[in-house]
C-alpha cells in the first residue's frame, strides 16, 4: 500500500518497497487534469503530487496498480498544447501494454506514418507524461535500448522492473 502525508507526498509501505523501481515522479495537476509528469533519481521509490485536485487518489490508485506490476487504468491527462503528431504518437505509446516494447518504427507505422520513426523518437524525447505514457517501452528496431529523455540506466530501470528487458519488440495493440 502507498499513505500520503501532509506534504502530498508518497511513501511506500515495506509490501511494495523490496519490489519497487528506484526512481521519483513528480505529478504537476492543474483542475482535473495532470498538466506534467516528472522523473528524477531516487534510492527507492517515492512520489510526489502538487496542485489541488480530486485526482489524487486517483493517482495513488494508479501508482499501487503500477507497483503490483499490473496495467493501471488511465489517467486524465492535458494534451491540448500538443501537435497533432505529439498527440497521436503519444496515444500510439500509451497503448504499449505493461511488460511489452514496442520499436519507433512501430509505433510510427500504428499513427500512420512508417517513415517517421525519428520524430517518434523527438515525442519521445519531449513526453510530459512519462510512466503514464511509458516512452520508456520504446526501443530501436534492432532491439537496443534506443534513447530516453532522462538517463538510460533509468530506462533499463524501469524495463527491468517491468521484466521486460529488451530482446525481441511486440507490437502494439489495435484497441
Amino acid at each position: 500500500m502507498i499513505e500520503q502525508n501532509d506534504s502530498t507526498n508518497l511513501l511506500l509501505d515495506a509490501s511494495l518497497e523490496a519490489s519497487s523501481p528506484s526512481f521519483g515522479v513528480s505529478f504537476y495537476l492543474e483542475g482535473n487534469t495532470i498538466s506534467r509528469i516528472t522523473l528524477f533519481d531516487s534510492p527507492s521509490f517515492y512520489c510526489n503530487i502538487y496542485g489541488k485536485s480530486p485526482l489524487k487518489t486517483q493517482i495513488l490508485n494508479w501508482i499501487q496498480t503500477y507497483l503490483k506490476k499490473q496495467e493501471p487504468p488511465p489517467l486524465p491527462l492535458d494534451l491540448s498544447h500538443l501537435s497533432t503528431f505529439t498527440r497521436k504518437g503519444l496515444l500510439a505509446i500509451q497503448k504499449i501494454p505493461f511488460g511489452s516494447t514496442a520499436s519507433y518504427q512501430e509505433v510510427a507505422r500504428k499513427v500512420g506514418d512508417p517513415k517517421a520513426a525519428r520524430a517518434i523518437g523527438n515525442v519521445c524525447n519531449r513526453n510530459p507524461f512519462p510512466l503514464v505514457i511509458p516512452c520508456h517501452r520504446v526501443i530501436s528496431a534492432n532491439q537496443s535500448i534506443g534513447g530516453f529523455g532522462y538517463s538510460l540506466e533509468l530506462k533499463m530501470n524501469l524495463l527491468a522492473f517491468e521484466n521486460k528487458i529488451p530482446t525481441s519488440p511486440e507490437e502494439i495493440p489495435e484497441k
